[in-house]
């Protein structure tokens, strides 16, 4: 068996039944997020803090939405842009997949881009951690170690 079959049998399954085998995503909490990784999360949307509409240099009008954003564990700031501001409404939930942390001004804050996706979220959250806000710790960037 070559190299190209067994990859295919580990990827596909069996080489004649070539159907892809998709995995449960794996939900993390606010508390073990880490900056400049990618995460899946659900989340409830506490306060909504602006909704604002600008244009590019191309004209074309972006629409970018500033939420906090947290669990049970912590909370942060999350940037939405465009078909993703319909989702900012407050003590809504919603789920995050494959959503950047980022650092913005030193600051962590979530992001999701064309390639990852945010939908509603039918889960009920008890109490969000507040004074575990992720997004007030400030980043430093260090020069890295030259050998």
């Amino acid at each position: 068996m070559c190299i190209r079959d067994r990859y295919q049998r580990r990827v596909h399954g069996d080489i004649n039944n070539m159907t892809a085998h998709l995995q449960k995503a794996v939900f993390e909490k606010m508390k073990d997020v880490e900056p400049m990784k990618h995460y899946n999360l659900k989340v409830k949307i506490v306060k909504v803090e602006n909704v604002v509409k600008i244009k590019r240099i191309d004209d074309s009008p972006v629409d970018m939405a500033v939420c906090l954003v947290g669990d049970e564990t912590g909370c942060a700031k999350l940037l939405l842009k465009n078909a993703q501001v319909q989702f900012a409404k407050e003590n809504s939930s919603i789920i995050l997949r494959n959503a950047m942390a980022r650092i913005v001004k030193e600051k962590v804050r979530f992001e999701v881009d064309i390639w990852g996706k945010v939908e509603k979220c039918d889960e009920v959250f008890k109490e969000i951690n507040l004074k575990n806000n992720i997004s007030e710790a400030e980043y430093e960037a260090v020069p890295a170690k030259q050998y």
